[in-house]
Order: C-alpha cells, then structure tokens, then sequence
C-alpha cells in the first residue's frame, strides 16, 4: 500500500506477544466489547445529531432521512494514520474522531436521500499495521472486524425491522464489510433485506465471488439488487501505483484469514454506467463529484458534473484528466494518480441516483410496492430563460405530482408530472417532488441548477 508515511516496524509474532515485544500499548479496555446500546459508540444513528444528515453545500440535495424507506449501514475506512504505538485504535483518539467526521460527511451521505444512516465507532486496524507481514496482520484485523460484526449484529436486532438496507464500506471499511456480506449476511434471512453492497477501496479478487460469496454476486448492471459493487479510482497514468497496491489484504474464507492475492483478476465496475456492457464513460455521463481537500472554501461543496471520463480496465476504474488539486487534495496520504481517498466522493451523485435505482427496483420487485417510486434522477440543470420540458419517472403509475421549491417560471403538472416553463433566476434550488396514487406517496429530490 502506498502511502504518506512508510513504517519501518516488524516483528516476528502476533497476539499478545507481539504488542508486547514491539511496545505497542494494550489494555483491558482495549479487549472488552464496545456497548453498540450506546449511542456513542456510533458515528451516525437515526435522530443523532452527526454531518451524516449534510449534503454538499450550496448542492440543492436534501437530507431525507425521515421519510427514507430504506436504512445504510456504513462502515469508515482507517483514519488512525499517526499512530504507531497501537495496533487497534480506541474510537476516542483525536486524530480518529476529526477523520471519522471527514469520512463520514464525504461517504455516507450519498445515501441519505434514500436511507437512514447507521455507523458504528470501532476499534480499526492502525495504516501501521498494513505495512506488517501478512501474519502480524490477523490479530488486529480481527479484532477491529470483532467491533463491526458485533455493530451490524446489534443493528439487525434493534434497528433493521424487517427495512431494505445498503451495505457501504471505503477501504478497511470494505475489507469488514466483504467478511459481514461472508460470515453474517450470505444464507441468512437478513440477506433478502440487502439492496446492494457498495464497497471500494480494496482490491478484490473475482475468486471470492466464485468461491465464497456465491449467493452475493459482484454489481454488472446498474439495476441489479444483492450484489457487492467493487471499484478502485486511479488516474489514467497510475499504473505504477497497483504494484504496491495489491500488497492489500482482504478476507479469505477458505483458509479464515487476511491475504493478499498478487497476480490475480480483481473485480471492478465502472462507477458512471454501472455496467459490465458499458466499460468506457465519456466526461458527458459523469453526474458529479463533491471536491474532497484541504481548501475549507471548495471542500464538501456543490458536486461537479462532466469531471472524468472513467474506464473500467485490468480491474480497476481509470479516470481522466487528472483531478484538479485545488478541489481533490488527499494531503499527501497517498499522492501520484491514486484517487484512493476520493473514490465516493469523485462518483457523489452517481451513487446517489444509483441507490435509488437499486433501491426502487428492491421495492418493486422484492416488496411488490405500489407506490408511484420516483427516480432516480437527482439532478436536474436547466438555461434561464429557456423552455424546459422534463419528465418525473416513477416507477408505477401516479395520479397526482406536486413540487416544494421550484424556482420563480416554473411549475410542475399535476397530471402528468411534466416541469414546464422558463425559469428566471440562476442559481441552485433544493425542490422536493412529490408523487401518489391510490397505494400512497413517494416523495424524492431534485437538485435544480439554473444556469
């Protein structure tokens, strides 16, 4: 793995033994289960204030969590960077709890147009640790993954009730959430409530779909529902950087441990077309990116469309041109043409609006839902001055369609939920639409932008 600060640290046991020889601090609390009945113990649960309800400012999204149909359980990637005197970070680090804030904010929130937020605070493998042998790496992966098995557990029990719900993990993130979909989901009844697993960051092989998730194919259509989305973001000249990155572990079923694959054919999506039969994407089908760096004035601010064109090629997703460091800026954490940290936040919208495909289609087809769905366009730009002329979709018929929000010229019909007229003022305007029929209402987003 490549990154900010190469570790020169190894030793030569695990366990016990090897926190003690190397100096690394291991206490009692360090063992004892996390209490998930407590609220702290989570970044983000429904009615708790966290910036998983934000949306990019200026963005014309909207928080919809209170109206969701569907939960997502979210699991962050490793934000212990700095520490090397541990092997599993407590939730109450500083550095952790400043970065589990960053991530949480840039990668959860593209499902809370959709779906109610739960992540769990858990004790995560330290980035020191991914830079030891592949045996010094089992005990503390273990133990962080302890922490998240015993989150979704807890949830199924207590939250879930019988809700569709998303799997999303970035990173370790995704190596935690690849065992639950393993161990926890697959062949259980909670894996007829899986809507789709969004997991990128790691490099994973096509072979674990083959020989262990069998029931939870990889994500080839951007409808399909149970499946496991897997991508990796790289500029188009990143080639050097996979070297390195296929030293990443993931979960290995058959031999119940943490292994690299080198060499092997990692699955991968292209994160615009969501498809298999569309490897290639040009700039023009790329929904937006929401900027993710330093700069306090671009960061988390309204998505950027039109930014990439993406491949999906030797298992992973190429992007070109290169991303603009004043809006994409990782600190140094990984560098060159690996856009590791931005893979959610590169395709913000286009996980957006593809949830509510997924999802829409769940409910259709697993729930027999009614209800005039909506989706799963979540943006919408128009020209001031212009006739506009769109259509709302949903999925079942509706006999009624009204809008909050809609800006000064235009309206929308209430028969045939067609946008019509010309708009007057540029600007960005959060629009609710609403659509029902005999079964009930469905209500969605529009992020209107007039140019």
């Amino acid at each position: 793995m490549v990154a900010l600060i190469w570790v020169n640290f190894r030793c030569a046991a695990i366990g016990l033994a090897f926190a003690l020889f190397c100096g690394v601090a291991l206490h009692a609390q360090d063992l004892a289960p996390l209490d998930y009945a407590r609220d702290d113990a989570w970044l983000a649960l429904p009615g708790k204030t966290s910036v998983a309800s934000r949306v990019p400012a200026g963005s014309g999204f909207s928080n919809l969590q209170g109206v969701a149909k569907a939960d997502v359980f979210y699991i962050h990637p490793t934000t212990s960077v700095s520490r090397k005197d541990v092997l599993n970070t407590p939730i109450d680090d500083p550095e952790v709890v400043e970065m589990d804030a960053i991530m949480l904010m840039t990668q959860a929130t593209p499902f809370n147009g959709i779906a109610r937020v739960y992540a769990p605070r858990y004790r995560q493998t330290a980035l020191h640790v991914y830079f030891l042998s592949e045996e010094e790496q089992q005990v503390p992966s273990n133990r962080a993954y302890a922490d998240v098995k015993a989150a979704f557990e807890f949830y199924v029990r207590n939250h879930n009730h019988g809700r569709p719900f998303f799997l999303v993990g970035h990173s370790q993130g995704a190596n935690h959430a690849q065992r639950l979909l393993s161990e926890v989901i697959q062949g259980q009844p909670i894996q007829e409530r899986l809507v789709a697993a969004y997991i990128p960051g790691i490099p994973l092989p096509r072979s674990v779909f083959r020989d262990d998730l069998r029931q939870i194919p990889p994500c080839h259509q951007p409808a399909q529902i149970g499946c496991a989305a897997v991508w990796g973001s790289f500029g188009m000249g990143g080639g050097d950087d996979l070297m390195e990155w296929s030293d990443v572990v993931h979960w290995d079923a058959a031999g119940q441990r943490w292994t690299a694959r080198h060499g092997a054919q990692m699955e991968n999506i292209n994160p615009v077309s969501w498809s298999k039969r569309q490897p290639r994407t040009p700039a023009s089908a790329h929904r937006g990116a929401a900027p993710f760096g330093k700069t306090r004035t671009t960061f988390f601010t309204n998505p950027l469309a039109g930014l990439v064109n993406v491949s999906d090629e030797r298992g992973y997703a190429f992007v070109s041109p290169l991303l603009p460091k004043e809006l994409f800026d990782d600190g140094g954490l990984f560098g060159g043409e690996n856009y590791h940290v931005f893979d959610i936040s590169l395709f913000w919208v286009d996980i957006r609006e593809n949830a509510r495909l997924r999802l829409n289609t769940f409910l259709r087809q697993r729930d027999d839902v009614q209800v005039p769905l909506i989706g799963p366009t979540a943006a919408l730009a128009v020209e001031r001055g212009k006739p506009v002329r769109w259509r709302v979709r949903t999925a079942t018929r509706a006999s009624r369609f009204w809008a909050d929000g809609l800006p000064q010229g235009l309206r929308l019909n209430q028969q045939t939920g067609v946008l019509e007229g010309k708009a007057h003022a540029p600007g960005t305007y959060a629009v609710l639409l609403h659509a029902r029929n005999a079964r009930g209402t469905d209500t969605a987003e529009l992020s209107l932008t007039v140019r």
